[in-house]
């Protein structure tokens, strides 16, 4: 016995074959022998081929899989609390003196709305204070239509010294001029804004901010009566970000019914219907939204039946109104701004996740991780209100509780990248022959 060596480039191979006792070998069986050999080497190399086609095949499958389905899933994700910053000039947050009486305030308009301006008198009232533009006066305001499709109209917001704003009211318009308001707020330190919304009854405020409070002048009064000036910056916290800005051409129908068809409409965008959930148990506050949402469809209904009855009717303002009330109940509710929607819906992706991970093996150390996260999580997004909102866990509720959100409710992504580990497990796995 002996040896023959076959050699391609960069390739060579050694096997065993006959040969004559005088060392000499059968040139006919060298040559077959290395056929047979470089047969053999083809015919692996072309099975690993087809293997790893087929599994890139496999990998691309998954992708197209899993891609779908979070498309899917960004329309119903909770929206996440978020920090604007008002970087405009001369903007201050004051205080007003208990019972001292009313001192002179100014609204400046911001590069949104450069001409508008509004004076108005503020005066501290046993419980509350009183902000009175009847007394004022609104210049340079032109319809909120101007800013966009889901524009409708402005609400006036007192935002605390922590970046809470509370809806004092509407400002609304009577053809094309502003009609002016007097509102109370339970606030004593704030500072003011306007911004444009798709309807009165908003729970945040939107991006849109269209004037806002300035350094006060003071005037004749004296120096006891006026604003007492806090440092600090113009900021708020929202969730309510997304909106159209593309041009709009209004219809011919009185703003209310707009501004109802709107807020149902953006509550339903929202996610507000709990429909597909994925076989998941549906809280109480989700049937409450269910509910709302039925409600809102009815009472606009009705405000569609009133306006082809009598297009002038008092009932076409009314139904609306109480239409766009409920509508942002639910839309309110299914976003996190009120109730505690949001965390319910992350513990029970978190618990799909965690189960999901099980199912595919080895997910005991992630499923431990998301465990730690989720009692991490509970403290900071409360059902309370109070809690959700800015104060001394908001910076980390907007980071890490927004990431934990879209990371949670998306499970589909982890049952993807698993696809993919075992793809690259068997693209490494040795062949066999």
């Amino acid at each position: 016995m002996g040896t023959v060596i076959c050699g391609k480039p960069g390739i060579f191979s050694v096997f065993a074959s006959s040969v004559d006792t005088n060392g000499s070998s059968s040139t006919l069986e060298s040559d077959l022998i290395c056929r047979m050999s470089g047969f053999r080497l083809e015919s692996r190399k072309e099975l690993h081929l087809g293997i790893s086609n087929k599994l890139r095949i496999l990998g691309f499958l998954l992708l197209g899989a899993v891609a779908q389905p979070l498309a899917a899933q960004q329309s119903t994700q909770p929206a996440t609390l978020k920090y604007l910053s008002l970087k405009e000039p001369d903007g201050q947050i004051l205080s007003y003196r208990y019972q001292a009486g009313a001192t002179d305030v100014k609204l400046q308009g911001t590069k949104q709305a450069p001409k508008a301006h509004i004076k108005l008198k503020i005066g501290s009232r046993p419980g509350f204070v009183e902000l009175d533009i009847n007394r004022g006066v609104i210049y340079g305001l032109e319809p909120a239509q101007h800013f966009g499709k889901d524009f409708l109209t402005y609400v006036l917001w007192a935002v605390s010294v922590d970046g809470r704003a509370a809806n004092l009211g509407e400002i609304t318009f009577n053809g094309q001029s502003p009609v002016s308001i007097n509102v109370t707020t339970p606030y004593q330190t704030f500072w003011l804004m306007v911004t444009a919304e798709p309807d009165y009854a908003v729970a945040d405020p939107s991006p849109m901010v269209v004037l806002y409070s300035i350094d006060q002048s003071g005037g004749e009064e004296a120096p006891e009566k006026r604003a007492q000036r806090i440092e600090g910056k113009l900021a708020y916290y929202t969730h309510y970000t997304s909106y159209d800005a593309s041009p709009n051409s209004p219809e011919a129908v009185p703003n209310e019914l707009l501004q109802a068809r709107k807020a149902l409409e953006l509550a339903v965008k929202a996610g507000a219907s709990t429909g597909d959930r994925r076989g998941q148990a549906v809280s109480n506050d989700e049937k409450q939204i269910g509910t709302a949402l039925n409600m809102a469809t009815m009472y606009l209904k009705k405000a569609e039946a009133a306006f082809l009855k009598d297009p002038k009717g008092s009932d076409v303002v009314q139904y609306s109104r109480t239409s766009a009330q409920i509508a942002e109940n639910a839309r309110a509710l299914s976003l996190g701004a009120v109730g505690d929607v949001a965390l319910r819906r992350l513990e029970e992706e978190v618990k799909a996740l965690q189960s999901e991970l099980q199912k595919l093996g080895g997910g005991k150390g992630t499923a431990s991780s998301l465990d730690q996260a989720s009692a991490a999580m509970r403290p900071l997004i409360s059902s309370s209100e109070t809690q959700i909102r800015p104060g001394g866990i908001t910076a980390i509720v907007s980071g890490i509780a927004g990431k934990m959100k879209q990371l949670a409710s998306q499970p589909i992504t982890w049952f993807g990248l698993a696809g993919w580990a075992v793809v690259v497990l068997l693209l490494f796995r040795k062949p066999s022959v």
